[in-house]
């Protein structure tokens, strides 16, 4: 907009630099509005807001934001200034200051396109995710045809694991544009919500159509290789990483899902040398040393994280990697030292202070590992990685913390769920399940970072698959999980009850098969509330109740430590028996020998 108070001459260089920016010319619209900054910063909020637009499209983007709020200030009745400056903030990762720019050019002008669908992209960056989803349907019903509101209004509902939902809006938008890159992009995010839902058949073929349209859209080729994995093409999934690794050999993500394929595939020949062949960045280094550390080669990862310190002193992450590698050589008094030099010189951090826990306990000092826990938890109540250490440390100590926090008689609890609608029993039903989850596990080995041994996984979030059986499943177990949560008690003192809800979700889900001599290691889910293990189909090895193999067990810590009783409760399992209990609680698998496969399915709810 143009004010009336603008002079001729303002007009006509405002009007000569707007028309050299919709053409690109940077250069000719710098000296048409140069002049009238030689005395300072002008008042004029036309002229503020096409120099804050330069300097946008010259990246300059602190500079931009500046001019932007300077336009508003001067005409705050104005929205396209606020929402410019909402527009700079964001980019400059200014979350909060970006939002509240962007909701004052809402509360001026409620039908803005643009601010609403910028507020609904910050909302989805920042992981508020029913939010942003709220304001694509809000532009969706004021511009029914907004197709790049329809593609982002998919990509919120696959990220809140809705992948069905995300289907419809994606083929009307797909029947409503004809424009190669957004038809592609939309084929691209179609392909995500089928392939969550495990129609991966189909996710391929709209995969193949982006690729058709247009080749070059930046994460196709990685969506395509995952894609190839769930339908187990792992050769075409190689080729693929392989390809895009000649392309971009200092691309740290390529590497990892590369040698993660390479793992699982059991290819020791080939595993890990793509990073030799990398530039070495830090990021390359860091995943490597990652890998090292996963394979027990502990030496060889210290060392790389080691000289990454010595290239950069103040690459905290590095140093806490170096620490860690300590422990896991068993140098427990260095990391400690590490850990402690780190505190002092970066200050108090919860992850930090619990990390430091670990080589107290191990140098034997309970009562310092204690304390550390405590000033983790001061930070971050209820962190479950620091009640899973101070659990440790309390047994050690003889306190009685960890009987208040594990309670194991009560917070473990086992249910033997009754028949999902249509069927009798759970034998039929189990053996129909088990044959369902067949065709989600790979044959091959264990994904990298996975607890399991000697087993397999599926690959993402189960739930959302919306597989029938599964589903039908998810109906007693959701009765179940809220029956648990309401006996579990109320006590604002304790980190598992002090958390419970009216409703609740779940944050993860899958399915693990164990097969002869498999076991789970002991381990905790840090980011759940309450975990789980649904059992499909169980070996005849578990039925021996003293051998107790392929029993769930409790309260055994991963840390090397001398305790009286390590296993403080363990269950048998049984077809169609479900266990809960806190994430934070150690927990693992006896492993058991039989030929026979022993099928799961677990999941993590947090509250709602």
């Amino acid at each position: 907009m143009l004010t009336s108070s603008s002079s001729p001459a303002l007009q006509q260089a405002l009007a000569t630099a707007t028309r050299a920016l919709q053409g690109g010319n940077l250069p000719i619209a710098e000296m048409a509005l140069a002049p009238y900054f030689t005395a300072g910063l002008p008042t004029n909020p036309d002229l503020l807001n096409l120099a804050g637009t330069l300097r946008m499209n010259q990246g300059q983007l602190g500079e931009a934001a500046g001019l932007f709020a300077q336009a508003f200030k001067a005409a705050p009745r104005e929205p396209l200034y606020a929402f410019n400056h909402g527009l700079a903030l964001s980019r400059l990762g200014q979350t909060v200051e970006a939002e509240s720019a962007l909701r004052a050019a809402l509360k001026r002008k409620s039908d803005f396109p643009e601010a609403i669908f910028e507020l609904g992209a910050l909302l989805h960056r920042s992981g508020r995710l029913e939010e942003a989803e709220k304001q694509f349907r809000h532009l969706l019903r004021l511009s029914p045809a907004h197709v790049r509101a329809k593609l982002a209004l998919a990509a919120v509902l696959v990220d809140a694991r809705r992948p069905g939902d995300a289907e419809a809006p994606l083929r009307r938008a797909l029947s409503e544009t004809a424009e190669p890159l957004l038809k592609a992009q939309l084929y691209l995010q179609l392909g995500q919500a089928l392939r969550r839902q495990r129609k991966d058949q189909d996710a391929l073929a709209a995969l193949d159509q982006a690729q058709a349209l247009f080749p070059a859209l930046p994460n196709l080729a990685l969506h395509r290789a995952e894609t190839l994995q769930n339908l187990e093409r792992f050769d075409e999934a190689l080729a693929i990483l392989q390809s895009e690794l000649a392309r971009s050999p200092g691309n740290a993500e390529l590497h990892h899902d590369y040698n993660a394929l390479l793992y699982q595939l059991g290819r020791s020949d080939e595993f890990l040398k793509s990073y030799d062949r990398a530039p070495q960045t830090r990021e390359v280094l860091m995943d490597k040393a990652f890998f090292l550390s996963h394979e027990k080669r502990d030496a060889e990862a210290h060392a790389i994280y080691s000289s990454l310190v010595a290239r950069a002193p103040g690459d905290r992450v590095a140093a806490l990697c170096a620490a860690n590698e300590l422990t896991m050589m068993k140098r427990h008094g260095e990391a400690l030292s590490a850990f402690e030099a780190m505190l002092a010189r970066h200050g108090n951090d919860a992850d930090l202070l619990r990390r430091a826990a670990e080589p107290a306990i191990l140098t034997g000092d309970p009562g310092k590992a204690a304390w550390l826990c405590e000033q983790a938890l001061q930070m971050i109540p209820g962190d479950g990685a620091s009640l899973a250490i101070l659990s440790i440390a309390s047994r050690l100590l003889e306190d009685g913390r960890e009987d208040f926090l594990n309670d194991y008689d009560a917070l473990v609890r086992s249910f033997d769920l009754e028949p999902p609608e249509g069927f009798s029993d759970m034998e039929s039903f189990n053996h129909e399940l088990n044959a369902e989850l067949d065709r989600l596990h790979p044959q091959t080995r264990e994904f990298v970072s996975q607890s399991l041994r000697g087993g397999t996984q599926t690959p993402g979030h189960l739930f959302p698959a919306a597989l029938p059986l599964v589903t039908k499943l998810k109906q007693r177990i959701d009765e179940t999980v809220a029956r648990y949560i309401a006996e579990m008690g109320e006590d604002p003192a304790h980190p598992l009850r002090a958390r419970r809800a009216g409703d609740f979700r779940y944050a993860g889900s899958w399915s693990s098969r164990l097969r002869d001599c498999g076991f789970h290691v002991n381990h905790i889910h840090p980011d759940g509330w309450i975990s789980s293990c649904y059992y499909v189909s169980v070996p005849d090895a578990t039925k021996d109740e003293t051998a107790r193999q392929g029993w769930i067990k409790f309260g055994e810590p991963a840390l090397e430590v001398e305790l009286k009783t390590p296993i403080r409760r363990a269950i048998q399992p049984l077809p169609g028996r479900l266990v809960l209990f806190p994430s934070y609680m150690w927990h693992g698998t006896v492993p058991f020998r039989d030929k026979a496969a022993r099928t799961t399915i677990a999941f993590d709810v947090v509250p709602a």
